[in-house]
C-alpha cells in the first residue's frame, strides 16, 4: 500500500479507535482486574459509534494479508484470508470465510493490551449483529 494511503488508513483507524479506548477506560474504570477470574463481557450500544464502525473500520481497505488459508470440505473448497492493520496501538483484523457455496462471512476485530491493577489484559473489540459495541476483555496474568 501506498506510503500515502496508509497515512490516511492509519488515521482514519485512529479516530474510531479513540473512540472506542475512551468507552472501554469509562467501562473497567471501577473493576478491580485483581478480583477477576479469566473473562469479562461488556456490551455497550452505541449508534453513532456504530457509523464510524462502519466507515472506519469495515470500509477500510487493509494494507496487510496475515494468512490465506483454503480447506477441503466434503462440499468444496473453504477459503479463509486475514487481512490486518498493525499499528503501534492496536491492530484491527478483517477474517473473510469463504465457502464452497459463495456464501462469505466477513468479522472485524480489534485487539489491543491493556494493564489495570498490576494484571495484563487482552483485549477483542467487535459489532455484533445487533450494532452493540462487544468488548471482550482477558485477564493473562499479574506482572512485576
Amino acid at each position: 500500500m501506498e506510503k500515502g494511503i496508509l497515512k490516511e488508513v492509519e488515521e482514519s483507524f485512529r479516530q474510531v479507535f479513540s473512540k472506542i479506548k475512551d468507552i472501554y477506560d469509562f467501562e473497567v474504570a471501577e473493576i478491580d482486574f485483581s478480583k477477576v477470574d479469566k473473562t469479562i463481557k461488556i456490551v455497550v450500544e452505541d449508534e453513532e459509534l456504530y457509523d464510524d464502525w462502519l466507515e472506519n473500520v469495515e470500509g477500510l481497505s487493509l494494507p496487510e494479508i496475515e494468512k490465506i488459508e483454503e480447506i477441503q470440505h466434503a462440499d468444496g473448497p473453504y477459503l479463509k484470508v486475514d487481512y490486518v492493520l498493525k499499528t503501534d496501538f492496536a491492530k484491527l483484523t478483517r477474517k473473510i470465510r469463504i465457502k464452497s457455496n459463495g456464501k462469505i462471512n466477513v468479522f472485524n476485530y480489534i485487539n489491543f493490551q491493556d494493564k489495570k491493577n498490576n494484571c495484563v489484559l487482552y483485549i477483542e473489540v467487535t459489532y455484533d449483529t445487533y450494532g452493540n459495541l462487544i468488548i471482550n476483555i482477558e485477564k493473562a496474568g499479574k506482572t512485576g
